[in-house]
């Protein structure tokens, strides 16, 4: 195995091996283009369902990839694919956050992830995580969290804008898609489980009065609204437009607080959503199938929520399927140069695009490509981190000169106000 400067006195060579625990769409639109890479010696995919990993085989014919079926609840599973690589990229769902990271410790591997859940979920959260802080300094290693497209290149725009303001007053991230998906009534482009979630908690925003930089989830700057009730329409640039926005809950507004650099007074996070998809999460959460809490059906012991995520399609077989845009958005405003400002940063690709690079719809490619850009930032040396990390410590300059490499170009517009 190569060595790579965070293990010990080691010094950096010019290939890493990574692994990929979990490849579902996500999880195969970075194997596929981290194979490619120069900078990837070899590449650990890692399923207990082989239909992701024998996917990306068949598509890239590369001898760089090895396949093992693994449980990512079990972390000495994982320990035993993080013992033959540098980095481990966790593409399941949050709920193995914890299971996955105790793995790498035990085997030694740097870790990313791209979300992380929600205590009244039963599912760790950011600061689960950051308990684990001390260990993984003290091993060498880094986790970086939430790097996937929003939470992740969402967090490192913010940066970069703030980065360049004397002071700033909001972060707006604003997530929409046109796409058409014909001959499904309920799904959803990304993690069922992930979705689901978000617009079932009552989503957190940030409001404070911008003197202090706040230290916990439990800072009053946090306050959360009811579930799929506050909604805007956001002018987009094109090719999307207005579009109609729900506040969920995410990442960003405990991450950009916190971490962004600056003081802020304001921060939330907004995302399209079809109507009948957030209409029949409203009448599923009242006939009580939205819910975590295990019932008998005839004497077998069922979860709710796990039953409606059966009958859903997998993101992954959906690529092909739909037509339209997904276009990720940061509005940072504040001051800069003494001028009141508005920085909007942006990235967006079709589906019919996504589909003809990786076989993938555009939410699973947009949200593979940060990783697979800070997965190739490490092998360069460009993140040399310890502990646990958000995306904001990921250096945004050189971020997103590297991200429109991968089809995920980066559009800025500065606006003055009067």
């Amino acid at each position: 195995m190569s060595c790579v400067q965070v293990r010990g006195k080691e010094k950096m060579s010019k290939q890493i091996r990574a692994a990929i625990f979990g490849c579902g769409g996500v999880g195969q639109c970075i194997a596929q283009d981290l194979i490619k890479s120069d900078l990837i010696s070899g590449l650990v995919l890692a399923d207990v369902y082989m239909k992701g990993p024998e996917n990306v085989k068949a598509r890239t014919k590369s001898d760089k990839i090895e396949i093992v079926k693994a449980d990512a609840s079990n972390p000495k599973e994982v320990a035993k694919v993080a013992k033959k690589v540098d980095i481990l990229v966790n593409g399941t769902i949050p709920t193995f956050n914890l299971k996955i990271m105790e793995g790498c410790l035990k085997g030694g591997a740097n870790y990313v992830d791209m979300a992380n859940g929600d205590s009244d979920f039963g599912q760790p959260m950011f600061e689960d995580q950051e308990k684990y802080s001390q260990q993984f300094a003290d091993a060498g290693l880094f986790v970086l969290g939430g790097m996937g497209i929003d939470p992740g290149a969402s967090d490192v725009f913010a940066k970069r804008a703030a980065d360049r303001m004397e002071s700033v007053e909001y972060v707006k991230v604003r997530d929409a898609d046109t796409g058409q998906l014909e001959g499904y009534e309920f799904a959803t482009y990304f993690s069922p489980e992930s979705m689901l979630g978000e617009c079932l908690r009552d989503p957190a925003y940030y409001d404070s009065d911008g003197t202090y930089v706040p230290k916990t989830f439990n800072d009053p700057g946090f306050k959360r609204t009811p579930a799929l009730t506050v909604s805007e329409v956001y002018n987009f640039p094109d090719p999307v437009g207005p579009t109609k926005v729900y506040r969920t809950d995410h990442e960003e507004t405990e991450f950009v607080p916190k971490f962004i650099g600056k003081k802020i007074k304001r921060a939330d996070f907004m995302i399209s959503l079809d109507e009948n998809f957030a209409n029949y999460v409203r009448m599923l959460k009242k006939l009580g199938l939205m819910s975590y809490k295990p019932i008998k059906v005839k004497g077998v012991e069922v979860v709710p929520i796990d039953v409606v995520m059966a009958i859903m399609p997998r993101p992954d077989d959906l690529g092909g399927k739909i037509k339209g845009t997904a276009i990720v958005l940061v509005e940072v405003g504040g001051v800069m140069k003494g001028e009141k400002t508005v920085i909007r940063t942006w990235t967006h690709i079709s589906h019919e695009k996504a589909y003809e690079i990786s076989g993938n719809q555009a939410t699973s490619y947009q949200t593979a490509m940060p990783v697979a850009t800070a997965v190739e930032m490490f092998a360069r040396g460009e993140i040399a981190l310890k502990g646990v990390k958000s995306p904001e410590a990921v250096d945004p300059i050189k971020f997103c000169e590297y991200l429109p490499k991968k089809n995920t170009p980066v559009f800025e517009e500065i606006i003055k106000k009067k």
